[in-house]
């Protein structure tokens, strides 16, 4: 029997609003936009201003989420909260609700990530709700990625799903297509990559937790709203044949990590 869910990749905000794509919208049972979805670094260096937490931009989200009944995770925007240091920040609604926050840990020096960040100090799963059942989900920001450590922990917490909001430049393409593979299989979970779409970054990619490509759009015409479904039902297929995080776990006692 098929448990899949639908995910839809968004490269800008704008779909949440363009009448066009709201029955598209109301189909899935997640949404996800890249790193950095209200501007990126172009923005930064122009000056571009943190958003709170409750502006008008993260409003448009939050209300997304609830006009369409899934959940929004909000790639990243450039936060700031109160007196602190503003953040690479993915926000996750679902059902017009704040569920799971996510500040990027690992930032990017050539990029100026420290000039423009704070770095995150706390992980955690989530659960997004599809066809009135939950499922462990987990997200990181694209250099975060290059650190597996941190996805294996996600992982031993029960995560299914990574999702990964990125601003990956093409010219390190098949770097960022053997991580997004390479965190799938050894961890036996979905993979989704969403990266920026303009010239700070490239294609995006999908993977199921045998390390087979669900989804790219390397080959495609560019649309602004994507759709990659899985079928959940590839976990316990992949965890039949061996089970990567049980022996992990035995591993980590036996050596009282």
């Amino acid at each position: 029997m098929s448990r899949s869910i639908r995910v839809g990749l968004g490269f800008d905000a704008d779909v949440l609003l363009l009448q066009r794509y709201k029955e598209r919208l109301s189909e899935l049972d997640i949404v996800l936009f890249p790193e950095l979805m209200d501007g990126g670094y172009a923005a930064l260096k122009r000056g571009m201003k943190a958003h709170t937490i409750n502006d008008g931009f993260v409003s448009i989200l939050k209300n997304a989420s609830e006009e369409f009944s899934n959940t929004i995770i909000a790639g990243s925007i450039f936060l700031k909260e109160g007196t602190s240091r503003p953040t690479n920040t993915s926000l996750v609604f679902s059902r017009g609700k704040l569920i799971h926050r996510y500040d990027k840990m690992h930032l990017f020096k050539p990029t100026g990530d420290p000039k423009y960040f704070a770095r995150g100090l706390r992980t955690g799963i989530f659960k997004p709700r599809a066809h009135k059942k939950s499922v462990s989900a987990g997200v990181v920001i694209c250099y975060d990625l290059r650190f597996p450590e941190l996805m294996r922990m996600m992982a031993l917490e029960g995560m299914k799903i990574l999702f990964v909001p990125a601003r990956w430049p093409m010219a390190r393409d098949d770097a960022w297509q053997t991580l997004l593979k390479a965190r799938a299989i050894e961890n036996q979970i979905f993979v989704v990559g969403c990266n920026s779409s303009d010239a700070e970054g490239g294609y995006s990619y999908a993977f199921d937790p045998f390390g087979a490509m669900i989804f790219s759009n390397r080959k495609t015409t560019r649309s602004l709203l994507e759709t990659v479904v899985m079928d959940l039902n590839r976990l316990e297929e992949a965890r039949s044949l061996h089970h990567n995080l049980k022996e992990a776990i035995f591993l980590r006692q036996r050596l009282k990590l």
